[in-house]
């Protein structure tokens, strides 16, 4: 039953990294995201520091929202965008082990530690 569960996490966590790279897929939504790892921007300040209507900016900011690379507050009538270092993190992470970590068969690991440690 761990195997079936840590399959489930695996396949999660592929389907969060399908959704980020997918968001950074486009130069607009990099711009974006960078800006932001920068300081925390108004909607319309990042449409007029992108030259983007704020429709268009609005759009892929949903992208990077639904994705977890941004996060949204409201802030009176104005809403702040953040980067959000986490999920940025988290996809860094992967890209440095190409996912290798994703094969460790953590149960055998242990196996091997627990017999090393009996001899």
């Amino acid at each position: 039953q761990s195997q079936k569960f840590r399959v489930q996490i695996i396949e999660i966590e592929n389907e969060q990294l399908d959704k980020v790279f997918f968001s950074l897929s486009d130069k607009h939504r990099r711009c974006i995201l960078s800006m932001l790892v920068s300081e925390d921007l108004k909607v319309s300040d990042i449409a007029i520091k992108s030259n983007l209507s704020l429709s268009s900016t609005s759009k892929h900011l949903r992208v990077l929202h639904n994705c977890g690379l941004i996060i949204k507050k409201k802030k009176g009538r104005e809403r702040i965008c953040q980067a959000n270092l986490n999920r940025i993190s988290e996809a860094s992470i992967w890209l440095s082990s190409i996912g290798l970590l994703d094969l460790l068969d953590i149960e055998r690991l242990e196996a091997f530690l627990e017999e090393e440690t009996l001899i």
